[in-house]
Parts: C-alpha cells; sequence; structure tokens
C-alpha cells in the first residue's frame, strides 16, 4: 500500500487545463469536471478516488462512504500547454513535504477516459460529469456575514476554495505558505429552481457528518455566487463566493 499511496500522491499531475473561463455553463476545457479512478497499473482500489478540475485549480481525493473514512486528498493549481502538464501543489494530506512542488507530466484524453503515464507507471480515469452547470468553476470565499451584516474577509495565504462540477463539489482549507491543511469535505450536489444541495460522502473534520443532505438558496451574479441557508450545526450563514 506504501507504493501505492506514493503513486496516488502523484495523481493530480495528468491532464489538466489552464483555460480561465468566465461564468458560463460550458467547461472551458475537455478535461474539465470530474473523474474517477478506474485502475493503477491494471488494478482497481479498495475505496474510491475522485478527480475533479475546474481551472485554475484540481483536488484528487480517496474515501470510503460505508466506512465513512476519508483516506486523503491533494491539490493545487494547474496549467497546460499542449500536453504538457504543470501542477503545484498547495495542499498534501499524504505528504506535506510536497507542497510548493511544481511538477510536469504527459497526459492523454480519448473519449471519457483519461490515461496518465509516469515512471513506467499507467493511470486510467473514467468521466463523471463534464463540469457543466450554475456554479461549475473553482471559488474562494470573500465575504461573510456576521451580526447580521456581510463583511469582506481579509484575504491572505490561507484560502477555502470550494470546487463544483456537474455533480460533485469539494471545499479545501489551507495554506501553502506554511503548508497546513485545515479540513476538506465534499460528494454530490444537485441544483435546481435556485437550490443548492450537497449530499456529504467525506468530511476529514468529522465522519459522522457522511450521509447527511444540506440545502441552500443560491444566487449567481457575474463571478459572484451568494450563498446563503443554514450551517452543518444549524446556524444561519450568507457567503458570498469569488471565482477564481
Amino acid at each position: 500500500m506504501e507504493k501505492i499511496t506514493t503513486l496516488l500522491v502523484s495523481l493530480m499531475l495528468f491532464g489538466l487545463s489552464t483555460s480561465f473561463n468566465t461564468i458560463n455553463k460550458k467547461p472551458a476545457n475537455a478535461l474539465e469536471g470530474a473523474w474517477e479512478l478506474e485502475t493503477l497499473n491494471g488494478a482497481e482500489l479498495p475505496h474510491r478516488a475522485v478527480l475533479t478540475i475546474q481551472s485554475p485549480y484540481a483536488f484528487y481525493t480517496e474515501f470510503d462512504v460505508d466506512k465513512k473514512e476519508f483516506v486523503g486528498s491533494q491539490g493545487g493549481m494547474i496549467e497546460i500547454i499542449a500536453n504538457r502538464i504543470n501542477y503545484t501543489t498547495e495542499f498534501n494530506t499524504w505528504s506535506d513535504a510536497e507542497v510548493g512542488n511544481k511538477t510536469e507530466m504527459i497526459a492523454e484524453l480519448k473519449g471519457n477516459k483519461v490515461t496518465m503515464k509516469f515512471d513506467g507507471n499507467t493511470v486510467v480515469f473514467s468521466r463523471v460529469d463534464p463540469g457543466v452547470g450554475d456554479l461549475a468553476g473553482s471559488w474562494r470565499i470573500t465575504d461573510r456575514m456576521r451580526n447580521g451584516e456581510m463583511q469582506a474577509m481579509q484575504l491572505g495565504a490561507r484560502k477555502t476554495i470550494k470546487m463544483i462540477t456537474g455533480s460533485r463539489f469539494q471545499w479545501a482549507a489551507f495554506n501553502p505558505e506554511t503548508k497546513q491543511f485545515s479540513g476538506t469535505g465534499g460528494g454530490s450536489v444537485t441544483l435546481e429552481n435556485g437550490k443548492y444541495t450537497e449530499h456529504i460522502e467525506f468530511f476529514s473534520r468529522n465522519p459522522d457528518r457522511v450521509g447527511a443532505d444540506l440545502t441552500f438558496n443560491y444566487e449567481v451574479s457575474g463571478n459572484k455566487w451568494t450563498h446563503s441557508g443554514l450551517s452543518s450545526a444549524g446556524d444561519p450563514i450568507k457567503e458570498i463566493w469569488t471565482k477564481q
């Protein structure tokens, strides 16, 4: 398992996109969206592994819904030039020593599968969704309601990014300068009639939240997403997220 984990720590380095899209309902690149690991060197993992890509970020996470187990996650910023991929690690729960590392790899996309070959290893992912929807993208929280008033947050090295594809979501809080990882959670998501519903499939801080559903109101205006409702603790929240 140690060898497999070492390889999986590098999975974020394949077939990613530099295209930066403003708010629209089309993916900026064919590689955007959600992907699920099929095989690593021809073998399957004993748990799920999902990759989400919405420029300029990509997250890779392993988890087991039935066991409510969060196995690990990593993410960072991406760009692609032809079939050459550049990836900068911003958080990595397997090894914080990886944070800040820049890696270049080659990827191949055919239909609904992407194949990554590196150091004699072959990794295959299949498409879950193409990253299309009202909220498809990578978002950073920039404003939050405090004492009944919306207040802009002081932005620094620490950031909370929420990525949404056509059917999946994941948020992560981290500081790439100090290599501090604060938490992550994700799962499936549905959007209907101004309602945004998360179904939690993994949560690094509290596995008891796995299986819960949370519904919020949402509204998109330009590159801003207003998010309101009740938190997992039942407290009223209102946030503004800005597209990256």
